[in-house]
């Protein structure tokens, strides 16, 4: 946490002097400080996170694979002369851990075309702007289960 901060103010400001180094070590120092004692942020929790990197990264580009494929499906729809039939889908997951679910919900409002309504324990209730999306949705929100399993250290979705 401390080093992402640091990091970030690194970048915000667009150029390194000892000054931007010192105080932003100092600022990262105090957000760090301030979340610790608010948030529960600790070092084993930030540890504990940074073993998770690859697949958190793994996710971002399963991510943005799908929004493009997403994207070309609201393009031809919009582009198509054919009245929008929005639906609604409904499902449960095998996710264990709230964090996880909550990620799928903003993996799939992400990809344009869908948007998660309700989220309940571990019922979903989507919205699709038409039958492709919702069809599409399956093996959308498959790919995404299957990278957080990983993610909460399971090897594999349990029925």
């Amino acid at each position: 946490m401390f080093l992402l901060c640091f990091l970030l103010w690194i970048l915000f400001n667009g150029r390194i002097t000892l000054e931007i180094l010192l105080f932003g070590i100092v600022v990262s120092s105090a957000v760090y400080a301030a979340s610790y004692a608010l948030l529960g942020y600790t070092v084993q929790k930030d540890l504990a996170l940074a073993k998770k990197l690859p697949e958190i990264i793994l996710l971002f580009f399963v991510l943005l694979r799908e929004i493009i494929k997403s994207n070309l499906g609201v393009i031809k729809a919009v582009y198509s002369r054919k009245q929008p039939e929005p639906h609604y889908a409904e499902f449960d997951t095998t996710l264990k851990k709230n964090g996880t679910r909550v990620a799928l919900a903003d993996c799939i409002t992400l990809t344009p075309g869908t948007i998660t309504g309700t989220l309940d324990g571990n019922h979903y209730v989507i919205h699709c702007l038409n039958q492709e999306m919702l069809d599409g949705l399956e093996p959308e929100r498959r790919v995404f289960t299957d990278q957080l399993i990983k993610f909460e250290g399971r090897e594999e979705a349990q029925p």
